[in-house]
């Protein structure tokens, strides 16, 4: 049998073609950035959440212009500023030490003024529930972060994908060097 027959079974060159076309289109499936811009040139936005007796992540370095938002998924906590650099207006959320937020309230600042800003929950500072925000000239790229650069989904796609592909290029190589069509069911009766 050919590559231009046609018959209900798929040929070599049809098959090589669709799953090509499979990994390709797998490859190039979206994979979206975390928040874009609050680390490398500033204006995005990079969140911290407000959990149960800490800030995750409780040090965050972005470039200037970027802002940053803080999401409650636990209850009876605030956000009161410890240390900003001179001329910085961030005063935390509103009502001081003693007004306290629950899940679902959120808070964000903007930070335009180079340096570090220390914040602490006021029930919780002795647990250790402090925070620092460090905003300097190209974010966190050049703070020398240990953190990955990419993203833990992408990089779980990409060995996804990797191993997709190799799966199918295996199974190319199997039908290539000992063939697919064994003809119909009823050519060997």
């Amino acid at each position: 049998m050919t590559d231009g027959e046609t018959t209900g079974s798929v040929t070599r060159r049809g098959f090589m073609l669709g799953t090509a076309g499979a990994a390709a289109t797998g490859a190039a499936g979206g994979v979206s950035a975390e928040e874009g811009g609050g680390e490398s040139g500033g204006g995005g936005t990079k969140t911290v959440k407000v959990v149960d007796n800490k800030f995750d992540p409780d040090e965050v370095t972005v470039a200037p212009g970027t802002t940053v938002k803080w999401v409650w998924e636990g209850s009876g906590h605030n956000i009161v500023v410890e240390n900003q650099p001179d001329g910085s207006n961030w005063e935390g959320t509103k009502g001081g030490e003693s007004k306290l937020y629950d899940k679902g309230h959120t808070h964000e600042h903007t930070f335009e003024s180079t340096g570090s800003y220390e914040y602490y929950c006021a029930p919780h500072k002795a647990m250790g529930m402090t925070g620092t925000v460090t905003v300097q000239e190209g974010g966190a790229s050049s703070s020398g972060s240990s953190k990955p650069a990419v993203p833990k989904g992408a990089k779980t796609l990409g060995v996804a994908t990797s191993g997709a592909l190799m799966t199918t290029l295996g199974l190319a190589y199997f039908f290539m060097k000992f063939g697919g069509d064994y003809g119909e069911l009823g050519e060997y009766e």
